[in-house]
């Protein structure tokens, strides 16, 4: 559980994915994956969209089967190698997305702080894939999408990255291109406030597991 560490800081919007209404089976895109989208919730189906969080979709060129043909997106219980969720039983996983599939968070304003988890499964990747995260204008983590046949997603795979900003101002927004299902990224205890920024302590608490690096996107 998030832990502030200071009484001036005010939560804004806590999400770790722990509404077991949320679960449910391998997602069906009923949208034209060929163009991008909003994706949408299916009875029965892992919810991709909901208290604060909603997803999208944009098609490779040339388009493929997108998310069209069923894949293991939205939250989930299923923990694959992470050796559990960073927070609670559930998180948010973007998998064999055929596309670049993105997570948007609301906007609450400027000037706020942010911190979440990102685990990137261990296994190959290849130079089309890549994993962004944004918020607003600036980028706070970029891996992959390059010419080193994935090298550098490789070496960020298999452990839970904590990462976290300050002073940011827009909206959080974590993009997944990938084309395998082994290929996954899994979404933990995200966390937005205003306020003092947690005292180190209370930061080592969560048990972080990795640094991730911010600049400002050209």
């Amino acid at each position: 559980m998030f832990a502030a560490g200071t009484a001036s800081a005010e939560i804004l919007y806590s999400q770790s994915f722990e509404d077991d209404s949320y679960l449910g089976g391998k997602y069906y895109d009923t949208a034209d994956v060929t163009t991008f989208h909003w994706l949408t919730n299916n009875a029965g189906e892992a919810a991709v969209n909901g208290a604060g969080f909603n997803a999208w979709f944009s098609p490779y060129d040339p388009a493929g089967v997108g998310l069209g043909d069923g894949d293991f997106v939205g939250v989930t219980n299923y923990t694959g190698n992470t050796g559990g969720m960073f927070d609670g039983n559930n998180a948010y996983q973007m998998s064999d997305t055929d596309g670049i599939m993105g997570l948007d968070i609301d906007d609450f304003g400027a000037g706020v702080n942010v911190s979440f988890a990102l685990f990137l499964a261990n296994t190959g990747y290849e130079d089309a894939d890549y994993l962004t995260v944004m918020y607003g204008d600036e980028v706070l983590l970029q891996l992959g999408d390059g010419a080193d046949g994935g090298l550098a997603m490789e070496t960020a795979a298999g452990t839970w990255m904590f990462i976290e900003a300050t002073n940011v101002t827009g909206s959080l927004s974590i993009a997944f291109s990938s084309n395998s299902a082994s290929e996954a990224v899994f979404i933990d205890a995200i966390n937005i406030w205003t306020g003092d920024v947690p005292a180190p302590g209370a930061l080592a608490i969560l048990g972080l597991a990795g640094i991730a690096s911010r600049r400002r996107r050209k």
